[in-house]
């Protein structure tokens, strides 16, 4: 199979959970090991064909199919991603129930950031819900949270032009067009560089480009496309109001 460098991240990521689920589909010795080499072999005719038909929306849709929800988990160390650990591949709401901080990691194939602030409801102004794709191979880190929750987001959804903090998917949680951004949110302009700031990546060609929308910088325009990722984060410089209520809204031009 040929790997295709401009639109294979997704592509990548997807195969990894195909080969890693087929791999350990059968650990019951020499009696099935004719059904495994034939398990093998269709994985492999199917990442031929995946790679040919499926478009990065097409892969974001199935990642979709494969998240499970958590029970509340402390946090005792970093967190793998993985179809053998606790937490699943998939697109989830990442729940603060506990502590307030730093969220990162690590990715093993896609390039998108993790790299948000959040906190449970009541212990300050950040988000305590994040959107969050997740991959097989990905390493999840926290810095002063002591408990979270993973709820899986839908296979279906409702799109919307108001999205909040995390990772959302054009043609799946936004249509795709040109967009003028503003905010139901206040946003102070002594902050120039405070406010929302948004990235987005496009599988297709590996590419990324960025904008913010600050209280100094309110006239900012995007296009998005069918299987684009919008990476979004929030500065809240509106002490003492939520930030789990606010929003940055696409208004087509």
């Amino acid at each position: 199979m040929i790997f295709n460098k401009k639109r294979g991240y997704l592509l990548l990521s997807l195969l990894a959970i195909a080969t890693l689920t087929t791999a350990c589909s059968d650990n019951s010795g020499e009696s099935k090991k004719d059904s495994t080499n034939d398990n093998v072999h269709k994985v492999k005719e199917s990442s031929e064909q995946v790679e040919e038909t499926q478009e990065p929306l097409d892969i974001l849709n199935q990642l979709a199919t494969m998240s499970q929800s958590t029970d509340e988990l402390y946090v005792t160390g970093d967190l793998a991603i993985g179809s053998e650990q606790e937490i699943k591949p998939g697109i989830y709401d990442l729940e603060i129930t506990g502590g307030s901080g730093n969220i990162s990691g690590e990715r093993a194939n896609v390039p998108l950031f993790i790299n948000w602030v959040g906190g449970a409801k009541g212990s300050g102004d950040y988000a305590s819900k994040i959107r969050i794709l997740l991959f097989e191979g990905d390493i999840l880190k926290f810095r002063n949270i002591s408990k979270i929750k993973l709820n899986a987001v839908p296979e279906k959804v409702e799109s919307s032009n108001e999205l909040g903090v995390g990772e959302f998917i054009v043609g799946r949680d936004i249509l795709a067009g040109d967009y003028k951004l503003s905010t139901n949110a206040k946003l102070n302009p002594e902050y120039d560089n405070l406010g929302w700031s948004t990235r987005i990546y496009n599988d297709s060609d590996g590419q990324s480009r960025e904008q913010q929308l600050t209280g100094s910088n309110t006239d900012v325009a995007v296009s998005l496309k069918d299987g684009e990722v919008i990476s979004i984060s929030y500065d809240n410089t509106d002490y003492g109001s939520s930030s789990d209520d606010a929003r940055l809204i696409f208004t087509k031009l």
